[in-house]
């Protein structure tokens, strides 16, 4: 029976005490912060209870600011002041009721570069557009001062301006490009030494005591300068437009030449084109008269028979035979055939032709007209 009572007093006792032990705290709190905020995690191990958690913010001075979340994160970006200078470091508590837990405390973070704090925070550069331009890499990019306007790292950023650095492979830009609140996009161009086919940079800079970190991109292809096509195509356009403008004007000129020289040339020559106003006493028919002709044409035979028994002597035989025969002439027709065809074909290639000759005495002509023409038989 006592052995009873033992047991269930130290059963009560056991109870009373685990009722006194307080929450438990939480457990690796971590900082996130970035170019649009900073948000502050944390982890738990018991989330059956009604549990809350109570976020304080504190910087260097001990100001707090603080707010009560059953999450497990909770963005603190509305929490800070002056971040562009300040560092920072966050409490979080588990609450239950009146009851709190030990407060675990984060690592000091801080925008601020030059800051003593265990976590930096920087900005990011935004996206790069890379081009080739006039034979030069371009470089273009949102402003930040623009896209994070509503970052509690731009608190206060009232007269700062973005301040850039571009690195190639080549060298390393040591005078910082400049960009205002007042551009809405910030942009350079980079000269190369020779071509390669892909080009890279490295981008670097800082709003006052805010960094940026390193932003690298490349840009594939080839930014040589060449010179447009317009550069041909105009001159060879003003070439024919000139030569259209010439070739008109020539034609022109020579149609108006045309015109002028049709108007003048019947002044000048007023008889040229005047066909049918020739006086009728110019117009005479050419008469051709003929030549008085004897329309019968005698021949006389040759009254020298000596120099006719001369040039065309006969064979004997045919003198005997003819004298014989017929006692119409000194010869007859059978006979002059004959002789044509046996004595004239020995001296003459056409042996059919008779022979003619011309006495060219003085005084001889026939009917008046002109020399005689004897028949030589």
């Amino acid at each position: 029976m006592r052995i009873q009572i033992y047991i269930g007093v130290l059963i009560l006792i056991q109870k009373s005490a685990s009722e006194a032990v307080s929450l438990p705290s939480p457990a690796n709190v971590s900082i996130q912060c970035d170019s649009y905020g900073v948000e502050v995690r944390w982890e738990y191990p018991d989330l059956s209870r009604d549990v809350q958690f109570l976020v304080e913010v504190k910087d260097e001075s001990s100001e707090r600011n603080s707010k009560i979340t059953q999450n497990l994160h909770l963005n603190i970006s509305s929490m800070l002041f002056k971040p562009a200078y300040n560092r920072y470091s966050v409490n979080v508590m588990a609450v239950r009721g009146e009851e709190k837990s030990e407060p675990t405390e984060s690592d000091t973070f801080s925008y601020n570069e030059y800051a003593t704090a265990n976590i930096k925070c920087y900005l990011e550069f935004p996206e790069v557009e890379l081009s080739p331009k006039d034979g030069k890499l371009h470089v273009q990019f949102i402003n930040p001062l623009k896209l994070y306007r509503n970052s509690p790292a731009l608190q206060g950023h009232d007269g700062d301006y973005l301040e850039y650095f571009i690195e190639t492979e080549e060298e390393m830009n040591e005078d910082p490009e400049t960009c205002k609140m007042t551009q809405n996009t910030c942009e350079m161009s980079v000269m190369f030494s020779d071509h390669r086919g892909e080009y890279c940079i490295n981008l670097t800079g800082n709003i006052g005591q805010r960094f940026f970190n390193l932003r690298s991109s490349c840009f594939t292809g080839d930014i040589r300068s060449y010179p447009p096509v317009t550069v041909y195509v105009y001159p060879v356009l003003g070439v024919v437009l000139t030569l259209l403008f010439i070739t008109t004007v020539i034609m022109l000129l020579a149609k108006k030449f045309n015109s002028e020289m049709k108007r003048k040339v019947p002044s000048m020559f007023p008889h040229l084109t005047d066909f049918n106003k020739t006086p009728s006493h110019l117009l005479k028919t050419l008469i051709v008269e003929p030549d008085h002709v004897e329309k019968h044409l005698q021949l006389e035979p040759a009254e020298d028979t000596e120099v006719h028994t001369t040039q065309n002597p006969l064979s004997s035989d045919k003198d005997e035979g003819s004298s014989n025969s017929e006692d119409d002439g000194s010869y007859g027709p059978n006979d002059l055939v004959e002789d044509e065809q046996s004595d004239l074909s020995d001296f003459y290639d056409c042996p059919h032709a008779p022979r003619q000759r011309q006495e060219m005495s003085p005084g001889d002509t026939v009917d008046g007209y002109g020399p005689k023409l004897l028949l030589e038989v």
